[in-house]
């Protein structure tokens, strides 16, 4: 019987993986796997990470759960290469971990009393400030990394500013200056200077993700979401095209948009 298919208890499994990686990283390993380091194997992670996240979006059970395993053996692969340097084990990372979230969690292993999840995020953020690792901190913008999606740093960036009371009071306050910012950027088009263009177009994606954040919306979410729908019109246009034999550059703009309209108008019924 296959590991993927064995009742053995999770822990057993896992020491089986641990010991997987050292048979891969041993002098007869595998030479790929034994010249990987923490800075060359990180790229693998985010990669694996955006395909667990592609395959909750399609509701893949059989996606999820392989994309889900690929992710925690690389997870664990980092783990394994901190523990050769003698930094740290595997277990001081795992008991860390469990660590924290039991201090972060007194609502449930501890004696505090929450009404919702609002008070349990309000909780969250007291206790995660006054440890060490945090209070250590320079800035209140400190620890947000510079390699999150573009999207999802500004909105923990503003979100973190927020927190101090640096932020708009109500969404409706924020319109003015959507129009300014969108204003500004009309003027630098005027300039045909592309870094000033860059820059004011950089303006309004901010305030715009700070809209979001206002609304309670994931703008990296709600983007990934118009994607695919523009995806989907897309193929729709394709498909058409195909089923005519023609090619794009036999197809006018008013075709396109003809088939465009009606992959919406399709979309509709569905949801019917």
């Amino acid at each position: 019987m296959s590991i993927s298919q064995s009742n053995e208890e999770p822990g057993s499994i896992f020491v089986q993986m641990t010991d997987l990686i050292k048979s891969l990283r041993s002098t007869n390993g595998c030479p790929w796997d034994r010249k990987q380091t923490l800075k060359s194997f990180h790229p693998y992670v985010l990669e694996e990470y955006h395909e667990l996240a592609h395959a909750i979006n399609n509701s893949d059970r059989d996606d999820v759960v392989e994309e889900l395993g690929d992710l925690i053996f690389l997870v664990t692969f980092l783990c394994c290469m901190v523990q050769e340097t003698g930094n740290s084990s595997v277990g001081e990372i795992l008991a860390r971990v469990v660590d924290k979230m039991i201090r972060r969690h007194p609502h449930v292993f501890g004696d505090v009393s929450v009404a919702d999840d609002k008070e349990v995020i309000e909780n969250w953020t007291k206790i995660k400030a006054s440890e060490e690792k945090i209070k250590m901190r320079k800035s209140v913008l400190d620890g947000i990394p510079r390699s999150l999606p573009a999207l999802n740093r500004a909105q923990k960036i503003s979100s973190r500013a927020s927190q101090v009371g640096f932020d708009w009071v109500d969404v409706k306050d924020m319109l003015p200056k959507i129009d300014e910012e969108i204003q500004e950027f009309k003027e630098a088009l005027e300039t045909e200077q592309i870094d000033h263009i860059r820059n004011e177009l950089g303006d309004i994606l901010f305030v715009m993700v700070n809209v979001g954040r206002k609304l309670g919306i994931n703008s990296e979410a709600c983007l990934n979401e118009t994607t695919d729908k523009f995806e989907s019109r897309f193929k729709h246009i394709e498909q058409q095209l195909a089923k005519e034999d023609k090619t794009w550059p036999q197809t006018t703009l008013d075709e396109m948009e003809r088939y465009w309209n009606e992959a919406k108008e399709l979309k509709k019924h569905d949801l019917k």
